[in-house]
């Protein structure tokens, strides 16, 4: 496998598992998930019909490629409950992620885990599981094409957050002191800092937009001083 991320995703299967991969694309994961003999059974679903053809292409190079159902589906719309053990959705923004486990909340109560790999918005999709009953109980971030990302494994559970920066950040990362994540933290330090500096040497004087933009940015910047303070401890 090329992409890191998707290496994550199939660690983060339990063995002998059925899952769901939804938005499966070129059908990395499923492929990886049986070559392995990790999973007993995968439905790769997509939403068109044409993005599966990069899947099936690779079927002929997999001797169990029976055990891999493709699926024209939006979503979640086309699993029942209890259908599978583990449901994956990654490659695609929090906010998609919420909305499809949303539309079909009963068949990913079903599921034993969720496998969320979001490339924007944590914090709102932190806060969905939150709030629907669900607990992270696991969750890992790596840079791939010097980019950061991170994949949370979440199961039915009741868990609440204390720290509204530990909703945006991960409190399984910070607790862990995660380098990545110290990383990421420093690298957007330096890009808001930058910002202001900008700012502040654009104008002999700051507007009021510019300053309400400062303020802002320095509201950030605490936070990120923040979280990093609790990671270098």
């Amino acid at each position: 496998m090329k992409k890191l991320r998707l290496e994550e995703i199939v660690n983060l299967v339990d063995n002998n598992s059925i899952v769901a991969d939804i938005g499966t694309d070129h059908g990395i994961v499923p492929y990886e998930l049986i070559k392995n003999n990790i999973a007993k059974k995968v439905i790769a679903s997509d939403i068109s019909d044409k993005s599966l053809d990069k899947l099936r292409e690779k079927l002929d190079f997999l001797d169990d490629s029976e055990k891999i159902v493709l699926k024209v589906a939006d979503g979640l719309d086309k699993l029942e409950e209890y259908q599978v053990d583990t449901i994956v959705i990654s490659g695609m923004g929090g906010n998609l992620i919420v909305d499809i486990l949303n539309n079909n909340l009963s068949v990913a109560k079903s599921a034993n885990s969720l496998i969320l790999g979001a490339n924007n918005s944590l914090y709102t999709l932190r806060k969905f599981l939150h709030e629907n009953c669900f607990e992270i109980e696991k969750e890992v971030d790596l840079y791939e094409n010097d980019k950061y990302y991170q994949i949370i494994k979440a199961k039915v559970g009741k868990e609440h957050f204390c720290d509204e920066l530990e909703y945006e950040y991960g409190k399984f990362l910070i607790d862990n002191k995660s380098e990545n994540l110290k990383k990421y933290l420093k690298e957007q330090l330096k890009i808001k800092e930058n910002i202001i500096a900008q700012l502040c040497s654009d104008a002999q004087t700051i507007s009021n937009n510019q300053q309400m933009a400062i303020d802002n940015l320095n509201d950030e910047i605490k936070n990120l001083e923040e979280v990093l303070d609790k990671i270098e401890i």
